[in-house]
């Protein structure tokens, strides 16, 4: 059954709606013999990873903030044609010196000087959205590929690129192989090419104002990052930035539209809008698994993991654990231990982007639920992402939206 189980969650339906499929490995966890395949990897040339699964909340936590046991360094990824992200498949010390620098650069200031620029953009993209039933997922990407071009520094026009990048790196998308590596090599050629452009401007980084002049001149006790880097760091941001806000949007518009009394609650008290956006993470967050591989023999209950074995961290299933989460398949803006949930991460890969990606969705709700009075589902059916279990959400979302 368990090994009947993992296959499922690598075939289409069981990426679409992965949750009983969890619940059912749950109790047998950890399980081995999960294969599928890394970010930044392109199936049909690079192999997929055979991996122990962790499915249970106690697991995932414990194996996410012990890097010393459970490395983020992907070899798969390093010997692909895809670029390696920056941050996310490093340990320390390297990651300890790159995110100090990085976070000089991504300070909360900057991306807080998006708020005014969103608050114009969102009312100027739902007069395009209008009334009726419409795919609100069109509008869903609009926003996070815009803010990144935005904060990038890029050219209007960069955004249309953003999200094919994002769906060929992160899998989400169905590709043949040879399309897949021609879209990675185009973006960091795209990156590299406009890190170029920047290096040659004057100023210093409060001058500068774009997060690209800002990495440049960034440095820590004398140190400061490579244009490799820097480009490796814009890759990190588009991939792993706006397709997963891309998605939690459309997560949050489905809530607000199948969940309406919470939705009232919404409209009666805008201070729940952060919680209701953590417990829509935890119920259905669009990170659900990624890997690490372990550096030293471990067991966990009572299953030996050898050194160099890889080791699956189902963040959905951990959301969804009921030793941790009481009725674990309800949104609940009144529990306890919201802020439990582990759709960021944990420890010291905890994402980099939340504070971004908050205040894109923040802004999004709040302007939704200014202009329409009703938000209701469509009549055409949705559709999920069915292509990888990297992310969760809707490729397809009909949505009644009227004032």
């Amino acid at each position: 059954m368990s090994l009947e189980c993992l296959t499922s969650l690598t075939e289409p339906a069981g990426i679409a709606d992965p949750y009983p499929l969890y619940d059912e490995l749950r109790a047998l966890s950890p399980v081995a013999g999960y294969r599928d395949w890394p970010p930044g990897t392109v199936p049909g040339v690079d192999e997929p990873v055979t991996a122990w699964a962790l499915f249970r909340y106690d697991q995932v936590f414990e194996a996410a903030k012990d890097n010393a046991t459970f490395s983020s360094r992907d070899p798969i990824q390093e010997a692909s044609s895809a670029p390696s992200l920056m941050l996310v498949n490093t340990d320390p010390p390297s990651h300890t010196a790159e995110r100090k620098l990085v976070s000089q650069a991504f300070s909360p200031r900057r991306i807080k000087r998006l708020g005014g620029w969103l608050d114009e953009l969102i009312p100027r993209l739902l007069d395009e959205v209008g009334d009726g039933e419409t795919d609100v997922m069109a509008f869903a990407a609009e926003v996070p590929t815009r803010a990144m071009v935005r904060l990038l520094g890029l050219p209007d026009g960069d955004h249309v690129r953003f999200r094919h990048w994002a769906n060929a790196f992160m899998l989400s998308s169905s590709m043949t192989p040879e399309e897949r590596i021609a879209s990675n090599q185009e973006m960091v050629g795209a990156f590299a090419a406009r890190l170029a452009e920047h290096s040659a401007r004057d100023g210093d980084v409060e001058e500068a104002g774009d997060l690209i002049s800002a990495l440049l001149r960034a440095g820590v006790d004398g140190q400061r990052l490579t244009s490799e880097e820097i480009v490796r760091f814009c890759v990190t941001l588009v991939v792993a930035g706006s397709e997963t806000t891309t998605y939690l949007v459309g997560n949050l518009l489905h809530a607000l539209a199948t969940e309406p009394a919470v939705t009232a609650r919404l409209r009666a008290d805008r201070s729940l809008l952060n919680t209701f956006v953590e417990e829509t993470m935890r119920l259905t967050g669009p990170p659900q698994r990624l890997f690490r591989i372990a550096t030293r023999d471990a067991e966990i209950a009572g299953s030996v993991i050898r050194e160099g074995d890889w080791v699956a961290l189902f963040f959905g299933a951990a959301n969804r654990d009921p030793e941790v989460f009481d009725d674990p398949g309800r949104l609940d803006l009144d529990r306890p231990n919201i802020r439990a949930q582990l759709s960021l991460g944990h420890g010291l890969h905890f994402c980099l982007g939340a504070a971004l990606a908050r205040l894109e969705v923040i802004a999004i709700l709040d302007a939704v639920l200014d202009r329409y009075g009703t938000i209701a589902p469509g009549d055409s059916p949705a559709r999920k992402q069915d292509a990888s279990l990297l992310t969760h959400g809707f490729t397809r979302l009909p949505l009644v939206l009227s004032r």
